[in-house]
């Protein structure tokens, strides 16, 4: 009866540390899902950047992955901001003005007259 009680608990206790285990394994996956997230958001920001700093006639082409780790995610340009959402976060980076907007694989930004164009 006492061994009974011991595998018992044994088990109880086996299971209580793969919850924990499974939950701090889906915290990392988040984490690493926002991380992700940001770093692109982080690549548009800096191609603008450049774009906007270098003399007219700047042509460039860049591309940002179809997925994050088997993550399905969206990226647009509003306004001043590059939004990068997913499932779990949502990331937002001022910019600067730049015409049109980006997409996930290649893009294309240059510089005309001054002016920033994006996938134009």
């Amino acid at each position: 009866m006492e061994f009974i009680m011991l595998i018992l608990l044994a088990f109880m206790i086996m299971i209580v540390f793969a919850v924990v285990g499974r939950e701090r394994m889906v915290d990392l996956r988040k984490e690493g899902e926002f991380v992700a997230l940001k770093d692109v958001a982080l690549a548009v920001q800096s191609e603008v950047f450049t774009a906007t700093n270098v003399e007219d006639g700047y042509r460039r082409e860049f591309g940002l992955p179809a997925s994050l780790d088997g993550v399905n995610y969206t990226i647009w340009i509003s306004g001043e901001y590059v939004i990068a959402e997913s499932e779990n976060h949502d990331f937002t980076l001022r910019i600067s003005s730049v015409t049109g907007n980006v997409a996930k694989g290649t893009n294309v930004i240059r510089k005309e007259e001054g002016v920033v164009y994006l996938n134009e």
